[in-house]
């Protein structure tokens, strides 16, 4: 469920899935009382500032934060300027999948934005990509996703930072790009930046190029930013979201620049072009 401006927390119904995704941005006059869920939460800060009060923790909320709330534990959130942000919600029954895990989801923290938990941001994007869509195998791929949330988070806690992966070895570098340009077709609304992609994939920066606009026939940077303004048409063309909360799922993380790409290839903004 998706609204413009809440005044109070939105009422989660679980599909059957058991996960569910929302988005709340709040009016001035929000409120929320004390509450204790029978599921578990994850909530993202898109923007904003407020306060998660759980016990005598007053812990401020700026953008980039992620909270873990257990189910039953009690809290609630307020406002200092209006909240934008995004929660994860997760049925109790299926923690119940991995023992070990869900001991370790019993606490309620709360992560500060940092390099251990950009990861999150682009998960949320991807489980609201599903969610919004229903394709064929979403609820699936909604499990799976939410998992690796969760297992993200239960490392960051850990206090370990994410693996550096394997690379095969430099003969095979123009099908690890092929393989990757395939990829961002469903990650392109993470937070990326072209240097650490090609740090990923064991390549250095001028290599990765040449090798992704051979393979591609465009740049990088042309090629993220066209999968996510396709997105976004769709969303602006199927849905009744805002415009910043497309923004934000389609991977721009500042509304002006999703205005200045948006206006640059339709030569409309998002709003007239809705109106088309």
């Amino acid at each position: 469920m998706f609204e413009p401006r809440a005044n109070q927390p939105i009422e989660v119904v679980f599909p059957p899935a058991g996960v569910f995704v929302l988005e709340s941005r709040h009016g001035r006059p929000f409120r929320m009382a004390d509450t204790a869920h029978d599921f578990l939460k994850v909530v993202c800060v898109f923007s904003g500032e407020g306060r998660l009060v759980h016990g005598v923790l007053r812990d401020p909320l700026r953008p980039g934060d992620v909270a873990l709330v257990p189910a039953g534990c009690r809290h609630r959130i307020e406002d200092v300027r209006p909240l934008s942000l995004y929660a994860v919600c997760v049925r109790r029954d299926l923690l119940a999948a991995s023992k070990a895990s869900a001991g370790g989801l019993g606490n309620y923290r709360l992560f500060r934005s940092s390099p251990g938990v950009t990861g999150v941001r682009g998960l949320i994007r991807e489980l609201l990509h599903e969610q919004t869509l229903q394709r064929p195998g979403g609820e699936a791929l909604m499990l799976g996703l939410t998992w690796e949330l969760l297992g993200r988070l239960l490392r960051a806690a850990a206090g370990r930072g994410t693996p550096v992966e394997r690379t095969e070895g430099p003969q095979l570098a123009r099908a690890r790009v092929a393989a990757y340009a395939q990829e961002l077709e469903r990650r392109f609304f993470e937070p990326l930046a072209i240097d650490a992609e090609a740090a990923r994939l064991g390549m250095s920066r001028r290599r990765f190029t040449q090798l992704f606009r051979e393979e591609t026939g465009g740049s990088w940077l042309e090629t993220v930013r066209g999968h996510r303004l396709a997105h976004a048409r769709r969303l602006l063309r199927d849905t009744g979201r805002s415009v910043a909360s497309i923004c934000f799922e389609c991977g721009f993380e500042d509304l002006s620049n999703f205005y200045r790409a948006f206006r640059a290839a339709e030569r409309a903004s998002p709003h007239a072009w809705r109106r088309i």
